[in-house]
């Protein structure tokens, strides 16, 4: 019932466009060379007023007469266009239009209806979620926090915790411009790499690009304890095909690692999924 309509109010909208072409147009309607007609009346009042002397006003009578003698029409008379050919449209034009304008209101409705969502009709918009006051507060402080480094680039710390925001809230492509912008102020930092190289890792959904790769070589160039780059540049080895040598890596950190290393739990999951991997991999 609902497309019936909508369908309907289409087509009515489509006649209230065309309908002053339907009506045509009759009645007395000015050309525009009634006009001599006022320039003689107001050369005569000049005339008699002593504005302008009998040779010149004779002149300018002649003028006007010889413009109302070309344009065909008496300078007292109305034009009044009337009939068919004249003012109004033609009757096949009418059609023509009235079929237009009805095909092309079903056209929108038909494409609607394919390319739409006419399923939503009637229902009500989902309501947003809230967001949480910590998280208003957290993303207001991170704006502060932009503005300030745009008055003072100088501040890789001001970048570091820019970049470490925007890690947790899943901005990796704005967490590596933040880690960027604090390597140029301060590269001897392994630290910095190896977050540059952690967010560029996240942004490719934990595919290891050059880039990242890259960024966790240069950590271990600068630290080569650097457990972060040492666990990612394992991972590196794993993808690239290097699994054993990667495998060696995971344990090292293994080994090196307190008992109550906060990270071991993390080393040791991705080396036992590694090792199951491994062993159900054919020979």
């Amino acid at each position: 019932m609902i497309w019936f309509l909508i369908a309907l109010i289409a087509c009515l909208v489509a006649l209230a466009l065309i309908a002053p072409v339907l009506r045509g147009v009759t009645g007395p309607v000015s050309d525009g060379r009634g006009a001599f007609a006022g320039q003689l009346a107001e050369l005569r009042r000049d005339h008699e007023l002593g504005f302008i002397d009998e040779e010149a006003a004779r002149q300018a009578e002649l003028d006007i007469r010889r413009r109302i003698s070309q344009a065909g029409t008496d300078p007292e008379g109305e034009v009044e266009m009337a009939g068919a050919g004249a003012g109004t449209a033609s009757k096949t034009l009418r059609h023509g239009l009235v079929a237009g304008a009805g095909a092309c209101a079903m056209l929108a409705v038909a494409l609607y209806m394919a390319l739409g969502s006419p399923h939503l009709v009637g229902m009500t918009p989902a309501r947003m979620p809230d967001v949480p006051d910590e998280l208003r507060e957290i993303l207001a402080e991170l704006d502060n926090l932009r503005a300030d480094l745009a008055v003072r680039p100088d501040n890789p710390q001001g970048w570091a915790v820019l970049g470490q925001a925007n890690v947790q809230l899943g901005r990796y492509g704005d967490a590596a411009t933040a880690f960027e912008n604090a390597i140029s102020w301060e590269p001897g930092s392994a630290f910095l790499f190896a977050s540059l190289g952690q967010a560029r890792l996240f942004e490719a959904g934990g595919i290891m690009t050059p880039a990242a790769r890259e960024a966790f070589a240069r950590a271990l160039d600068i630290d080569p304890a650097d457990v972060r780059a040492r666990f990612f540049m394992a991972e590196a080895q794993y993808q690239g095909g290097e699994r054993a040598q990667a495998l060696d890596a995971w344990r090292a950190i293994l080994s090196d690692a307190d008992a109550d290393a906060a990270y071991r739990g993390m080393v040791e999951d991705r080396l036992a999924a590694a090792e199951a991997d491994e062993a159900s991999s054919p020979e």
